[in-house]
């Protein structure tokens, strides 16, 4: 029924409706109003005058009593005559002089209707307007607990919530005082034999108790001391989809009224499961976008550790920011596990400040303490999420901590970060600030936050070793570069000496017996590279470092020994010394360093022999294991201080000669060797062979570098 709240004059009505016979002669209902009987109050219409007569003794008082007794004939009336603006002003005339309300509940007039079909159809948008995104949506339930009420026409109702711990309850007031901020009353334990609301909290289950101070089980009846005598309650949990109890809505009837009854419980029912959906719903929706900010974040965060990988600190701080704000904590504290030692440690702790709107945290000396102390050390050895309500009350709570710092704990939620089934950390939040504790949806939350922690916890000890590992391997390389190199006795030694006169003759044959000379090997090959390449090739300084380290990094084995590598030199110097013009400078050069070169740090062993043993080298080169490595050897002794050897050549000439020593060496692999001798004899029986084709000579290099072996 539309309801018009201005004053209808006669003479509007009187324009539209013909008055006569004591009746209103409606056009859509003429006949059926002849037919009726005149009720009693219609004799007040029978002296009216006829349409176009005077309106004399016609009142407003009358034409609106009668309307009250006729509504359809307003509806009508409405529907034909008043246009769409006129009813908009009479609507903001009657929103305007509606009387202030002193208590929330004058968000809800539009529901002071019992017609349950109308209160539950606005409901679920009404709940997604005003559900708090914060989380506290006490002022919401309250102005729920209010249309429950009028639909169930209740005289009054309370609304209770949890206290602190979980194990109380508190009368919620919308208004501590004049136009203060809604307050929580304790009320009582959580408990049997007190008040019906305390039962219903223990029980989680509806209650209709008809006379409630007749009722042993709740001495207590109410426990409100309001002067009015209750006598009928109905009294209901309100409990979230996940099982999570969240407040108690206790309705009452006074003395001399019926007491409810079932149709009340099934009006009040009806309306908290809507609200319970409408609220789940609107959760859900925001929990996915809290879900979308969550994956922005991880990938926030992945872009930070790869961007950054150092700042290991700086992720773990991220993290820890991000988790406080996702349960709503005041504190929040990340443990690594020490297992050899079985020992929690941290370094980087919430000092309870603020700079630019974000948590401070500050990294101090480490500490540790013992893994079988504290919740903290009970989550790293169970492996079990702890969400303790009152941390006092738990004689597992270290209190120490609190003692030191003058800080209260009252609430903790303490989560295991597991990596590959074991506890490698352990993120404990502390101090629920939206609520008396952390709730199962923060456990569920943490949960998944819990999985992204062990990854960068994951990836924080893993850069941790690699450096560790860094730093060994640094210390070792020094050694070895040490141990390795030659001394500058040693080379310059070298640049002083000089070769008998009858070796002169015999090196340049391909019989060579270099083994009466050992101590003279290498200027030996000092000699071969001046004779072959030009004194002015190299810098002979660099040329005898280069030569004595070579000499100090061959080990003592039976065969790829020092003198072996001396006598592939030469069989490449000889074969140089009859091929005049044919090789160019580079040449030269490559291939008398890669014959010297061409066995460095052999272990003695093959490649067939490492690859079974699965020995390192075998990992780092899957071909041609000992040549790589021998190659490279090579390439770190050039890159040592005053060994380059090749520093007076260009760019381009440089990476030419490097590429012409990689490929002879590779070439002694005699896994390759058969192949390149059998493609090179084809080419020589076919004279295909052209040396000016590059993969041609490249091949005609590397077999002469293999035949000298």
């Amino acid at each position: 029924m539309c309801i018009i709240p201005c004053r209808l004059k006669v003479s509007h009505v009187v324009s539209r409706y013909q008055f006569g016979g004591g009746y209103i002669n409606h056009p859509n209902s003429e006949q059926q109003m002849s037919k009726k009987r005149k009720s009693p109050d219609d004799q007040d219409f029978e002296d009216y005058p006829p349409a176009g007569t005077s309106d004399q003794g016609l009142t407003d008082e009358k034409v609106k009593a009668y309307l009250s007794l006729h509504p359809q004939i307003l509806d009508d009336f409405v529907l034909e005559s008043v246009s769409a603006e006129t009813l908009d002003r009479w609507l903001k005339r009657k929103t305007s002089s509606r009387p202030a309300d002193d208590t929330s509940s004058k968000e809800v007039s539009r529901y002071q209707d019992t017609n349950m079909q109308g209160v539950v159809y606005e409901l679920n948008s009404y709940i997604e307007q005003r559900l708090d995104t914060g989380g506290d949506n006490k002022l919401l339930l309250y102005e729920l607990c209010n249309i429950i009420k009028t639909a169930t026409k209740a005289d009054g109702f309370a609304l209770y919530f949890l206290g602190e711990c979980n194990n109380s309850l508190c009368l919620f007031t919308p208004t501590a005082a004049k136009d203060g901020p809604p307050s929580l009353i304790p009320s009582g334990p959580i408990a049997f034999g007190t008040t019906i609301a305390a039962h219903v909290a223990k029980t989680r289950k509806t209650l209709l108790v008809e006379d409630v101070m007749g009722d042993e089980r709740f001495p207590d009846g109410t426990g409100q001391d309001s002067g009015i005598h209750v006598h009928s309650v109905l009294c209901l949990p309100i409990v979230t989809a996940i099982g999570d109890l969240i407040a108690i809505v206790e309705l009452h009837r006074h003395w001399g009224k019926e007491p409810f009854n079932l149709s009340h419980q099934e009006v009040a029912t009806a309306n908290l499961a809507w609200a319970s959906v409408a609220i789940h719903q609107v959760q859900v929706c925001r929990g996915l976008a809290k879900q979308t900010e969550l994956n922005d974040f991880l990938l926030d965060v992945s872009k930070t550790y790869f961007d950054n990988i150092v700042a290991i600190d700086s992720l773990l701080e991220h993290i820890m920011i991000y988790a406080k704000n996702l349960v709503n904590a005041d504190r929040c504290a990340l443990f690594q596990v020490d297992h050899n030692n079985k020992e929690l440690y941290s370094d980087l702790f919430d000092i309870g400040e603020e700079k630019e709107g974000k948590p401070v945290f500050r990294k101090t000396k480490e500490i540790r303490f013992s893994i079988d102390k504290g919740i903290a050390g009970q989550v790293a050895r169970t492996g079990e999420v702890l969400n303790i309500p009152d941390a006092y009350a738990d004689p597992r709570f270290n209190r120490e901590v609190d003692l030191k710092t003058g800080y209260t704990t009252r609430n903790i939620l303490c989560m295991p970060i597991v990596s590959r089934g074991t506890v490698i950390g352990v993120v404990q939040m502390v101090n629920k600030l939206s609520g008396s504790a952390f709730t199962k949806t923060d456990e569920n939350n943490f949960k998944m936050f819990a999985v992204f922690c062990a990854l960068a916890l994951h990836c924080a000890n893993m850069y941790h070793r690699i450096r560790h590992s860094e730093c060994i391997y640094r210390v070792t390389m020094e050694k070895l570069s040490y141990h390795s190199i030659c001394t500058s006795e040693e080379w310059k030694t070298l640049t002083q000496l000089n070769l008998p006169a009858p070796i002169y003759k015999e090196i340049e044959m391909f019989h060579f017996d270099i083994s009466p000379f050992e101590e003279i090997w290498p200027a030996i090959f000092i000699y071969m590279v001046h004779n072959s390449c030009g004194k002015t090739s190299f810098e002979l300084e660099k040329l005898c470092r280069f030569t004595m380290s070579v000499k100090k990094n061959y080990r003592r084995v039976p065969y790829h020994n020092w003198k072996h590598a001396v006598t592939v030199a030469h069989c490449m110097y000889a074969i140089l010394q009859k091929t005049s013009g044919i090789f160019t400078e580079l040449e030269k050069k490559g291939l008398l360093i890669a014959c010297l070169c061409h066995d460095l740090d052999h272990r003695g062993y093959s490649n067939a022999y490492l690859q079974k043993f699965d020995h390192p080298l075998a990992a780092l080169y899957s071909t041609s294991t000992m040549e790589q490595h021998h190659f490279s050897q090579t390439v770190s002794i050039l890159q040592l201080e005053g060994h380059n050897i090749f520093s007076n050549l260009t760019s381009s000439e440089y990476e030419q000669v490097l590429e012409i020593i990689r490929k002879a060496i590779i070439a002694t692999d005699l896994a390759l060797y058969f192949n390149n001798h059998q493609q090179l004899s084809e080419m020589l029986t076919s004279c295909a062979l052209d040396l000016n084709n590059h993969s041609h000579r490249s091949g005609y290099d590397s077999h002469w570098g293999t035949g000298t072996v």
